[in-house]
């Protein structure tokens, strides 16, 4: 028994239904991978225990009975804490595949109250094949290996933030539970029975609010008139241009 799991399982697996533990299927019903490797864990922590699990998007808001009830075990019958939204790319050049990193403790009584979602953009590398830091090495390194970021001025750690989203989820997370923050922001709260009623959906855009910036344009007399104009200092030029032969 295990009172701790981080975990990277392979997505987009089956299995031979012959060839699963009998326990697992009392989770869910499934040949697949990614739904058996949260089964299995469950299993194997210990109550208290805790895991953050990287999973593919279809684990979140799959709309098949195995997908909803491994979702709903975990948030009506353990406590679901937070799901961390990555980047799509984060995993090339190998997998171009939408990922999240759920996290949640063990309880076998429930216990979530409100889920934590953070919409990460960026993890300090550009998302394509190469996958460049785009930040400082010594930034990247700083963030890393103790906490030399943390001592960054604000300002400076303000203006990485649109490249390196980590370093602020690592700060917001102890405190996720007083996060007060609008849905059209990075992370918000969501409590457990919204969860419910959207049959255990955890698709952060299930949730995250859009706001739309209104866009005002010209009449289309204005443009015409503006068209015309350029058309008339066109043949100006031409007619210039023609004059000095």
């Amino acid at each position: 028994m295990s009172t701790l799991v981080l975990a990277n399982p392979p997505f987009k697996g089956t299995i031979d239904k012959e060839s699963i533990a009998p326990g697992l299927l009392n989770v869910t019903d499934t040949t697949k991978t990614e739904l058996l490797f949260l089964a299995l864990m469950l299993r194997q922590l210990k109550n208290g225990g805790r895991a953050a699990v990287i999973v593919p998007d279809g684990v979140l808001f799959g709309s098949g009975k195995a997908h909803k009830n491994i979702r709903e075990e975990i948030i009506a019958n353990h406590k679901l804490e937070a799901v961390i939204s990555l980047p799509s790319g984060i995993f090339k050049p190998y997998s171009g595949v939408s990922t999240a990193i759920i996290i949640f403790t063990k309880t076998g009584s429930g216990g979530t109250d409100k889920v934590w979602f953070y919409d990460m953009l960026a993890d300090g590398k550009s998302l394509d094949d190469k996958r460049n830091l785009l930040v400082e090495p010594e930034v990247f390194d700083a963030f890393s290996f103790g906490d030399a970021f943390a001592k960054e001025a604000t300002k400076d750690q303000e203006h990485l933030h649109s490249k390196f989203n980590l370093p602020d989820i690592l700060a917001r997370y102890p405190k996720r539970n007083e996060d007060k923050r609008a849905r059209t922001e990075q992370s918000f709260l969501v409590s457990f029975s919204e969860i419910k009623d959207n049959n255990w959906d955890l698709s952060i855009n299930r949730y995250k609010e859009i706001v739309y910036e209104e866009v005002m344009y010209d009449e289309p007399t204005e443009i015409i008139e503006r068209i015309n104009n350029l058309t008339r200092e066109r043949n100006q030029i031409l007619d210039s241009l023609i004059s000095l032969k």
